[in-house]
């Protein structure tokens, strides 16, 4: 990762620590990255049930963030999904991902690889 996108990073690991809404991730490991990254907001996992099903627990939430993989299956994951959740007109945050595809997509390829990705930057920085 270069300098000038460590800041940012930091930004978005802040963000993701304060989130007060409901985060949905693909898998268990996911789940563990951002909880060793110190975020306490609920947390759902894709791997138990269907997507609809997974729209409708969200949408129990005013604000509920996408957090797939970033690879092309994740892509099409928070796509599906986020059509899912406008429907239930919940507010839904696909940014926070963007953001971390455009900061960190060479250093990641998904969620699960946050914390290792936090643990070196702060010893390089």
């Amino acid at each position: 990762m270069y300098a000038e996108n460590y800041k940012r990073f930091e930004l978005l690991i802040d963000k993701l620590r304060e989130f007060e809404g409901v985060i949905i991730v693909e898998g268990v490991r996911d789940e563990v990255a951002l909880r060793n990254l110190g975020v306490r907001a609920e947390i759902i996992r894709l791997s138990r049930l269907p997507l609809a099903e997974i729209a409708f627990i969200a949408s129990q939430h005013r604000d509920v963030m996408i957090l797939t993989d970033l690879d092309r299956k994740g892509e099409e994951l928070a796509r599906k999904l986020t059509r899912y959740l406008e429907g239930y007109k919940c507010k839904v945050d696909a940014e926070t991902r963007k953001e971390l595809k455009r900061i960190a997509k060479k250093d990641i390829k998904g969620i699960e690889d946050l914390y290792n990705l936090y643990l070196n930057l702060k010893l390089r920085f």
